[in-house]
Protein backbone atom coordinates (compact mmCIF):
# COMPACT_ATOMS: atom_id res chain seq x y z
CA UNK A 1 0.00 0.00 0.00
CA UNK A 2 1.42 3.55 -0.97
CA UNK A 3 1.82 5.71 1.86
CA UNK A 4 -0.74 8.31 0.13
CA UNK A 5 -3.41 5.38 0.64
CA UNK A 6 -2.49 4.92 4.10
CA UNK A 7 -5.15 5.65 6.94
CA UNK A 8 -3.66 8.64 9.14
CA UNK A 9 -2.15 7.14 12.58
CA UNK A 10 -4.98 8.10 14.70
CA UNK A 11 -7.52 6.25 12.59
CA UNK A 12 -5.71 2.99 12.34
CA UNK A 13 -4.85 3.25 15.73
CA UNK A 14 -8.43 3.56 16.84
CA UNK A 15 -9.50 1.23 14.12
CA UNK A 16 -7.48 -1.30 16.23
CA UNK A 17 -8.57 -0.61 19.42
CA UNK A 18 -11.95 -0.41 18.98
CA UNK A 19 -12.05 -4.06 17.00
CA UNK A 20 -9.86 -5.34 20.00
CA UNK A 21 -12.85 -4.44 22.35
CA UNK A 22 -15.16 -5.25 20.20
CA UNK A 23 -13.94 -8.41 20.23
CA UNK A 24 -13.60 -8.71 23.71
CA UNK A 25 -17.48 -8.24 23.38
CA UNK A 26 -18.32 -11.13 21.34
CA UNK A 27 -15.49 -13.54 23.82
CA UNK A 28 -17.40 -12.68 26.37
CA UNK A 29 -20.84 -13.30 25.12
CA UNK A 30 -19.57 -16.40 23.82
CA UNK A 31 -18.39 -17.55 26.79
CA UNK A 32 -21.01 -16.53 29.18
CA UNK A 33 -23.45 -18.38 27.03
CA UNK A 34 -21.49 -21.59 27.23
CA UNK A 35 -21.54 -21.32 31.18
CA UNK A 36 -24.78 -20.02 30.86
CA UNK A 37 -27.03 -20.03 28.14
CA UNK A 38 -30.24 -19.31 30.07
CA UNK A 39 -30.41 -15.11 30.73
CA UNK A 40 -33.09 -13.81 33.15
CA UNK A 41 -34.31 -11.13 30.92
CA UNK A 42 -34.18 -13.57 27.73
CA UNK A 43 -36.31 -16.05 30.47
CA UNK A 44 -38.87 -13.61 31.29
CA UNK A 45 -39.62 -12.39 27.51
CA UNK A 46 -39.46 -16.38 26.85
CA UNK A 47 -41.78 -17.41 29.51
CA UNK A 48 -44.60 -14.55 29.19
CA UNK A 49 -44.52 -15.17 25.36
CA UNK A 50 -44.92 -19.51 26.22
CA UNK A 51 -48.18 -18.45 28.72
CA UNK A 52 -49.82 -16.31 26.14
CA UNK A 53 -49.37 -18.93 23.68
CA UNK A 54 -50.21 -21.50 25.82
CA UNK A 55 -52.54 -20.07 28.24
CA UNK A 56 -54.15 -17.10 26.77
CA UNK A 57 -52.37 -13.65 26.72
CA UNK A 58 -53.50 -12.41 29.61
CA UNK A 59 -51.43 -14.83 31.96
CA UNK A 60 -48.45 -12.98 30.73
CA UNK A 61 -47.90 -10.74 34.01
CA UNK A 62 -49.20 -13.97 36.44
CA UNK A 63 -46.65 -14.79 38.23
CA UNK A 64 -47.52 -18.04 39.36
CA UNK A 65 -48.02 -18.89 35.73
CA UNK A 66 -44.62 -17.68 34.82
CA UNK A 67 -42.86 -19.97 37.92
CA UNK A 68 -44.61 -22.51 36.89
CA UNK A 69 -43.01 -22.20 33.54
CA UNK A 70 -39.93 -21.44 34.72
CA UNK A 71 -39.88 -24.53 36.31
CA UNK A 72 -37.72 -26.46 33.99
CA UNK A 73 -35.25 -24.26 33.99
CA UNK A 74 -32.03 -24.80 36.06
CA UNK A 75 -32.67 -23.79 39.76
CA UNK A 76 -30.46 -20.28 39.26
CA UNK A 77 -33.01 -19.76 36.52
CA UNK A 78 -36.45 -20.36 38.41
CA UNK A 79 -36.90 -17.81 40.35
CA UNK A 80 -39.79 -15.27 39.71
CA UNK A 81 -40.78 -11.90 42.29
CA UNK A 82 -41.69 -8.42 41.88
CA UNK A 83 -37.87 -7.58 40.76
CA UNK A 84 -37.81 -10.82 38.45
CA UNK A 85 -40.97 -10.66 36.34
CA UNK A 86 -41.72 -9.79 32.71
CA UNK A 87 -42.94 -5.79 33.38
CA UNK A 88 -42.73 -5.04 29.56
CA UNK A 89 -45.88 -3.86 27.39
CA UNK A 90 -47.83 -7.26 25.36
CA UNK A 91 -45.47 -6.56 22.31
CA UNK A 92 -42.41 -7.92 23.14
CA UNK A 93 -44.51 -10.79 24.28
CA UNK A 94 -45.68 -11.39 20.61
CA UNK A 95 -42.75 -10.86 19.17
CA UNK A 96 -40.58 -13.43 21.10
CA UNK A 97 -44.21 -15.60 20.56
CA UNK A 98 -42.12 -17.51 17.29
CA UNK A 99 -38.96 -18.26 19.03
CA UNK A 100 -41.19 -20.26 21.36
CA UNK A 101 -40.82 -23.00 19.12
CA UNK A 102 -37.44 -23.45 20.10
CA UNK A 103 -35.47 -24.14 23.52
CA UNK A 104 -34.67 -20.83 25.29
CA UNK A 105 -31.00 -21.06 24.82
CA UNK A 106 -31.37 -21.64 21.13
CA UNK A 107 -34.34 -18.70 21.12
CA UNK A 108 -31.63 -16.49 23.17
CA UNK A 109 -29.11 -16.85 20.67
CA UNK A 110 -31.18 -16.38 17.87
CA UNK A 111 -32.73 -12.94 19.59
CA UNK A 112 -28.67 -11.75 19.62
CA UNK A 113 -28.07 -12.29 16.11
CA UNK A 114 -31.68 -10.23 15.39
CA UNK A 115 -30.29 -7.71 18.13
CA UNK A 116 -26.81 -7.14 16.17
CA UNK A 117 -28.55 -6.89 13.04
CA UNK A 118 -30.55 -4.50 14.44
CA UNK A 119 -27.53 -2.24 15.87
CA UNK A 120 -25.90 -3.24 11.97
CA UNK A 121 -28.98 -1.90 10.20
CA UNK A 122 -28.72 1.52 12.57
CA UNK A 123 -25.22 1.86 11.70
CA UNK A 124 -25.22 1.52 8.13
CA UNK A 125 -28.72 4.10 7.86
CA UNK A 126 -27.34 6.44 10.35
CA UNK A 127 -23.59 6.56 10.62
CA UNK A 128 -21.47 8.71 8.68
CA UNK A 129 -18.29 8.52 7.09
CA UNK A 130 -17.59 5.73 4.74
CA UNK A 131 -14.49 3.23 4.85
CA UNK A 132 -12.17 3.00 7.97
CA UNK A 133 -13.80 5.59 9.47
CA UNK A 134 -17.55 4.04 8.95
CA UNK A 135 -16.30 0.63 10.52
CA UNK A 136 -14.47 2.12 13.28
CA UNK A 137 -18.09 3.72 14.61
CA UNK A 138 -19.64 0.04 14.02
CA UNK A 139 -16.45 -1.52 16.33
CA UNK A 140 -16.68 1.50 18.96
CA UNK A 141 -20.17 0.53 19.58
CA UNK A 142 -19.78 -2.90 20.00
CA UNK A 143 -16.80 -2.05 22.26
CA UNK A 144 -19.53 -0.13 24.66
CA UNK A 145 -19.94 -1.31 28.22
CA UNK A 146 -23.82 -0.95 27.77
CA UNK A 147 -23.98 -2.53 24.27
CA UNK A 148 -22.26 -5.91 25.90
CA UNK A 149 -24.38 -5.96 28.19
CA UNK A 150 -27.78 -5.07 26.27
CA UNK A 151 -26.40 -8.34 24.53
CA UNK A 152 -25.74 -10.29 27.44
CA UNK A 153 -29.28 -9.84 28.97
CA UNK A 154 -31.06 -9.90 25.81
CA UNK A 155 -32.56 -6.37 25.85
CA UNK A 156 -34.20 -5.03 23.30
CA UNK A 157 -32.61 -1.70 23.06
CA UNK A 158 -31.21 -2.52 19.53
CA UNK A 159 -34.36 -3.64 18.25
CA UNK A 160 -35.77 -0.32 19.45
CA UNK A 161 -32.29 1.35 17.87
CA UNK A 162 -32.92 -0.54 14.91
CA UNK A 163 -36.66 0.79 14.34
CA UNK A 164 -35.88 4.25 15.29
CA UNK A 165 -33.07 4.23 12.82
CA UNK A 166 -35.55 2.97 10.10
CA UNK A 167 -38.14 5.54 10.85
CA UNK A 168 -35.39 8.17 10.19
CA UNK A 169 -34.79 6.98 6.44
CA UNK A 170 -38.69 6.67 6.14
CA UNK A 171 -39.13 9.93 7.06
CA UNK A 172 -35.89 11.74 5.18
CA UNK A 173 -37.49 10.04 1.96
CA UNK A 174 -40.60 11.64 2.69
CA UNK A 175 -42.54 8.76 3.50
CA UNK A 176 -44.17 9.90 7.17
CA UNK A 177 -46.99 7.41 7.75
CA UNK A 178 -44.81 4.58 7.49
CA UNK A 179 -41.90 6.31 9.60
CA UNK A 180 -45.24 7.35 12.35
CA UNK A 181 -46.23 3.59 12.27
CA UNK A 182 -42.36 1.69 12.87
CA UNK A 183 -42.04 4.62 15.67
CA UNK A 184 -44.91 3.69 17.34
CA UNK A 185 -43.88 -0.24 17.27
CA UNK A 186 -40.51 1.12 18.97
CA UNK A 187 -42.48 3.22 21.49
CA UNK A 188 -44.42 -0.06 22.91
CA UNK A 189 -41.25 -2.36 22.74
CA UNK A 190 -39.26 0.14 25.10
CA UNK A 191 -41.08 3.50 25.50
CA UNK A 192 -38.52 5.04 27.44
CA UNK A 193 -35.65 5.53 25.17
CA UNK A 194 -37.95 7.39 22.53
CA UNK A 195 -40.26 8.73 24.59
CA UNK A 196 -39.61 12.60 23.81
CA UNK A 197 -39.11 11.78 20.06
CA UNK A 198 -42.71 12.44 18.33
CA UNK A 199 -42.89 15.44 20.39
CA UNK A 200 -39.60 16.69 18.47
CA UNK A 201 -40.96 15.93 15.20
CA UNK A 202 -44.27 17.66 15.92
CA UNK A 203 -42.82 20.74 17.12
CA UNK A 204 -40.10 21.05 14.32
CA UNK A 205 -42.95 20.79 11.95
CA UNK A 206 -43.74 16.91 11.07
CA UNK A 207 -46.53 16.70 11.94
CA UNK A 208 -48.02 14.20 9.59
CA UNK A 209 -45.00 11.60 11.34
CA UNK A 210 -46.78 12.32 14.72
CA UNK A 211 -49.97 11.92 13.93
CA UNK A 212 -49.24 7.90 12.45
CA UNK A 213 -47.13 7.43 15.51
CA UNK A 214 -50.19 8.53 17.70
CA UNK A 215 -52.26 6.74 15.33
CA UNK A 216 -50.03 3.43 15.71
CA UNK A 217 -49.90 4.39 19.50
CA UNK A 218 -54.44 3.86 19.89
CA UNK A 219 -53.96 0.62 17.15
CA UNK A 220 -51.33 -1.19 19.58
CA UNK A 221 -52.51 -0.35 22.91
CA UNK A 222 -56.09 -0.92 21.95
CA UNK A 223 -54.89 -4.90 20.93
CA UNK A 224 -52.99 -4.99 24.01
CA UNK A 225 -55.94 -4.30 26.05
CA UNK A 226 -57.96 -6.30 24.21
CA UNK A 227 -55.70 -9.28 24.11
CA UNK A 228 -55.01 -8.79 28.04
CA UNK A 229 -58.65 -8.32 29.09
CA UNK A 230 -59.78 -7.11 32.14
CA UNK A 231 -57.39 -9.30 35.02
CA UNK A 232 -54.72 -9.04 32.75
CA UNK A 233 -54.97 -5.32 32.21
CA UNK A 234 -55.52 -5.58 36.14
CA UNK A 235 -51.85 -7.26 36.49
CA UNK A 236 -50.30 -5.23 33.97
CA UNK A 237 -50.63 -2.00 36.34
CA UNK A 238 -49.87 -3.75 39.29
CA UNK A 239 -46.53 -5.11 37.69
CA UNK A 240 -45.86 -1.74 36.52
CA UNK A 241 -46.36 -0.10 39.72
CA UNK A 242 -44.11 -2.45 41.59
CA UNK A 243 -41.25 -2.25 39.09
CA UNK A 244 -41.25 1.43 39.22
CA UNK A 245 -40.75 1.15 42.94
CA UNK A 246 -38.13 -0.18 42.74
CA UNK A 247 -34.59 1.45 43.47
CA UNK A 248 -32.90 -0.62 40.92
CA UNK A 249 -34.84 0.58 38.03
CA UNK A 250 -33.68 4.25 38.82
CA UNK A 251 -30.03 3.84 39.38
CA UNK A 252 -29.25 5.82 36.15
CA UNK A 253 -31.39 8.75 36.62
CA UNK A 254 -30.98 12.04 38.22
CA UNK A 255 -34.30 10.55 40.37
CA UNK A 256 -31.01 8.01 42.10
CA UNK A 257 -28.45 10.55 41.87
CA UNK A 258 -30.60 13.96 43.48
CA UNK A 259 -33.76 12.20 44.85
CA UNK A 260 -37.24 12.60 44.11
CA UNK A 261 -37.17 16.36 44.92
CA UNK A 262 -37.66 19.97 43.26
CA UNK A 263 -34.74 19.75 41.34
CA UNK A 264 -35.03 16.48 39.85
CA UNK A 265 -38.14 17.77 38.57
CA UNK A 266 -36.88 21.08 37.57
CA UNK A 267 -33.89 19.26 35.87
CA UNK A 268 -35.84 17.13 33.85
CA UNK A 269 -38.37 19.45 32.64
CA UNK A 270 -35.47 22.46 31.61
CA UNK A 271 -33.67 19.28 29.62
CA UNK A 272 -36.92 18.54 28.21
CA UNK A 273 -37.89 21.94 26.76
CA UNK A 274 -33.93 22.22 25.49
CA UNK A 275 -34.37 19.23 23.70
CA UNK A 276 -37.86 20.93 21.93
CA UNK A 277 -36.06 24.24 21.81
CA UNK A 278 -33.16 22.86 19.80
CA UNK A 279 -36.01 20.77 17.22
CA UNK A 280 -37.46 23.70 17.03
CA UNK A 281 -34.58 25.81 15.89
CA UNK A 282 -33.58 23.23 13.35
CA UNK A 283 -36.17 21.83 12.25
CA UNK A 284 -34.17 21.76 8.86
CA UNK A 285 -32.01 19.43 9.79
CA UNK A 286 -33.84 16.10 10.55
CA UNK A 287 -30.93 14.83 11.66
CA UNK A 288 -30.82 17.62 14.52
CA UNK A 289 -34.33 16.67 14.97
CA UNK A 290 -34.09 13.22 16.06
CA UNK A 291 -31.10 13.29 17.81
CA UNK A 292 -32.80 16.03 20.12
CA UNK A 293 -35.78 13.86 20.79
CA UNK A 294 -33.55 10.78 21.32
CA UNK A 295 -31.23 12.54 23.64
CA UNK A 296 -33.97 14.28 25.59
CA UNK A 297 -35.26 11.04 26.48
CA UNK A 298 -32.46 9.93 27.72
CA UNK A 299 -32.11 12.89 30.08
CA UNK A 300 -35.08 13.42 31.15
CA UNK A 301 -35.99 9.05 31.65
CA UNK A 302 -36.81 7.99 35.46
CA UNK A 303 -36.84 4.64 34.90
CA UNK A 304 -33.61 3.53 32.81
CA UNK A 305 -30.56 0.83 33.05
CA UNK A 306 -27.41 0.83 31.17
CA UNK A 307 -28.14 -0.87 28.22
CA UNK A 308 -30.62 1.93 27.95
CA UNK A 309 -28.26 4.31 26.83
CA UNK A 310 -27.47 2.63 23.15
CA UNK A 311 -30.19 5.06 22.36
CA UNK A 312 -27.45 7.60 22.49
CA UNK A 313 -25.43 5.85 19.64
CA UNK A 314 -28.44 7.22 17.04
CA UNK A 315 -27.86 10.72 17.98
CA UNK A 316 -24.15 10.63 18.08
CA UNK A 317 -24.23 9.09 14.66
CA UNK A 318 -26.99 11.67 13.33
CA UNK A 319 -24.93 14.92 14.83
CA UNK A 320 -21.66 13.38 12.76
CA UNK A 321 -23.60 13.84 9.94
CA UNK A 322 -24.08 17.16 9.95
CA UNK A 323 -20.04 18.12 10.44
CA UNK A 324 -19.91 19.42 13.41
CA UNK A 325 -17.00 20.73 14.12
CA UNK A 326 -13.85 19.30 16.10
CA UNK A 327 -14.67 20.42 19.68
CA UNK A 328 -17.80 18.95 19.21
CA UNK A 329 -16.45 15.86 18.24
CA UNK A 330 -14.43 15.44 21.04
CA UNK A 331 -16.71 16.11 23.46
CA UNK A 332 -18.82 13.31 21.69
CA UNK A 333 -15.79 10.96 22.24
CA UNK A 334 -16.20 11.54 26.45
CA UNK A 335 -19.06 9.81 26.34
CA UNK A 336 -17.25 6.62 25.65
CA UNK A 337 -15.49 7.24 29.01
CA UNK A 338 -18.40 8.10 30.88
CA UNK A 339 -20.31 5.19 29.42
CA UNK A 340 -17.33 2.50 30.48
CA UNK A 341 -17.02 4.11 34.06
CA UNK A 342 -21.34 2.47 34.53
CA UNK A 343 -19.85 -0.31 34.51
CA UNK A 344 -18.58 -0.11 38.17
CA UNK A 345 -21.02 -1.01 41.22
CA UNK A 346 -21.58 1.56 43.00
CA UNK A 347 -22.85 1.49 46.58
CA UNK A 348 -25.46 4.07 46.74
CA UNK A 349 -24.40 5.46 50.31
CA UNK A 350 -20.77 6.15 48.35
CA UNK A 351 -21.45 9.61 46.36
CA UNK A 352 -18.45 10.32 45.73
CA UNK A 353 -18.41 7.11 43.65
CA UNK A 354 -21.47 7.33 43.13
CA UNK A 355 -21.37 10.96 40.98
CA UNK A 356 -18.25 9.23 38.98
CA UNK A 357 -20.04 6.18 37.91
CA UNK A 358 -23.48 7.18 37.52
CA UNK A 359 -23.35 11.24 37.91
CA UNK A 360 -20.73 11.69 34.90
CA UNK A 361 -22.72 10.35 32.59
CA UNK A 362 -25.87 12.56 33.82
CA UNK A 363 -23.59 15.52 33.23
CA UNK A 364 -22.30 14.33 30.01
CA UNK A 365 -26.31 13.98 28.87
CA UNK A 366 -26.70 17.72 30.23
CA UNK A 367 -23.64 18.96 28.25
CA UNK A 368 -24.66 17.72 25.29
CA UNK A 369 -27.68 18.82 25.81
CA UNK A 370 -26.43 22.66 26.45
CA UNK A 371 -23.63 22.66 22.94
CA UNK A 372 -26.79 21.78 21.03
CA UNK A 373 -28.72 24.63 22.53
CA UNK A 374 -25.53 26.83 21.64
CA UNK A 375 -25.43 25.16 18.31
CA UNK A 376 -28.89 26.48 17.59
CA UNK A 377 -28.63 29.61 18.84
CA UNK A 378 -25.58 30.40 16.44
CA UNK A 379 -26.77 28.63 13.47
CA UNK A 380 -29.95 30.63 13.85
CA UNK A 381 -28.61 33.15 11.24
CA UNK A 382 -27.39 30.44 9.03
CA UNK A 383 -30.65 28.54 8.49
CA UNK A 384 -32.51 31.96 7.82
CA UNK A 385 -29.74 32.75 4.86
CA UNK A 386 -29.91 29.65 3.54
CA UNK A 387 -34.31 29.61 3.72
CA UNK A 388 -33.21 33.19 1.81
CA UNK A 389 -31.09 31.65 -0.84
CA UNK A 390 -33.33 28.86 -1.40
CA UNK A 391 -35.72 31.75 -2.57
CA UNK A 392 -34.10 33.74 -4.55
CA UNK A 393 -32.94 30.60 -6.25
CA UNK A 394 -36.86 29.99 -6.76
CA UNK A 395 -37.89 33.47 -7.73
CA UNK A 396 -34.52 33.54 -10.82
CA UNK A 397 -35.34 30.45 -11.61
CA UNK A 398 -39.69 31.61 -12.27
CA UNK A 399 -37.83 34.66 -13.89
CA UNK A 400 -35.80 32.95 -16.13
CA UNK A 401 -38.98 30.18 -17.04
CA UNK A 402 -41.15 33.41 -17.54
CA UNK A 403 -38.68 34.75 -20.17
CA UNK A 404 -37.83 31.41 -21.55
CA UNK A 405 -41.66 31.18 -22.68
CA UNK A 406 -41.79 35.21 -23.44
CA UNK A 407 -39.21 34.32 -26.40
CA UNK A 408 -40.42 30.97 -27.14
CA UNK A 409 -43.96 33.15 -27.65
CA UNK A 410 -41.98 35.85 -29.66
CA UNK A 411 -40.63 33.11 -32.55
CA UNK A 412 -43.70 31.32 -32.54
CA UNK A 413 -46.00 33.99 -33.08
CA UNK A 414 -44.23 37.31 -33.71
CA UNK A 415 -43.54 36.41 -36.98
CA UNK A 416 -46.54 35.05 -38.30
Amino acid sequence: MSLARRPPLWLAAAAIATTIAATYTAVVWIASFRAGPIHVDVRMYYVAAEAGVRYGWATIYDQPVLRALSAGFPPTARFIDDQTTYASLPLLAWVFAPLTAFPEPVAYALWTALSLAALVLAWHICAPYTGLKKWTLLTLALGLWPVALAFDLGQPTMVVLGLTAVAFWLSANERPVQAGVILAIATFLKPQTVLLLPLALLIAGHARVTAAWAAGCVVLAGLSAASLGASGVAEWWHTTRTVQSLPVNTEYTLAHVLGRGTLTYVLWIVQGAAAMYVARRQRDRLEIVFAAGLLGSVATASYFHEPDYIALLLPAWLVLRTAPPLWHRLYLLVGVLTMQLMSYWADSHDLIWTLVTRGSQLAWDAGWLAILVASSLTLRGGLRERREVRLRVSVHQADDAVTAVSGFESDTFGGS
